[in-house]
């Protein structure tokens, strides 16, 4: 059944226009590029009975370590075949995994969609609460420079203290 997942998998894949990369006979990779996380690796590993995913989303935050790890696990409350977890160096990552049975060419386009709205629906936010000394120093130079502020930096006031916005609450 493994190898029919992968073929699934490959379809699904050059169906959706992303490049596969084999990392050995279990383990391949793809790219999705989001709207504010702009490159999402993807790293998909075919186990006995399931498909596991796993995706970089930040390394370990610099400050804010609590507020961060809050919004991480209330977003986790949410329904789906993906969450947030830490590796083992710290490093935030989204992880989950799909049965076979559930990986039609549509499910794995969910899959996809669903590590896609995860990362680029939190990253700024996390940017935010786990970076702001480096955004701040970051605007600091833009301004110094000339160029226009990095978006991501202009935080509202119920984001530098990590608590949910109206939007988080609004959302299923």
């Amino acid at each position: 059944m493994r190898e029919e997942v992968a073929e699934r998998l490959r379809a699904a894949l050059a169906a959706a226009e992303l490049e596969m990369t084999p990392v050995d006979e279990r383990r391949s990779m793809t790219m999705l590029s989001g709207e504010w996380k702009r490159t999402i690796p993807v790293l998909f590993e075919l186990g006995d009975r399931t498909l596991k995913v796993t995706s970089l989303f930040t390394g370990a935050p610099d400050e804010g370590h609590e507020a961060v790890f809050r919004l991480l696990l209330q977003r986790n409350q949410r329904a789906g075949p993906v969450h947030f977890a830490l590796d083992d160096e710290g490093d935030v990552i989204i992880t989950g995994a799909v049965p076979y049975p559930a990986l039609d060419e549509r499910g794995i386009d969910e899959l996809l969609g669903a590590v896609l709205r995860l990362a680029d629906e939190t990253f700024n936010q996390v940017l935010r609460t786990g970076f702001a000394g480096y955004l701040a120093v970051e605007q600091r130079w833009r301004e110094r420079v000339g160029l226009p502020p990095n978006p991501v930096g202009n935080a509202t006031p119920s984001e530098q203290d990590g608590a949910p916005t109206a939007a988080d609450r609004a959302r299923p």
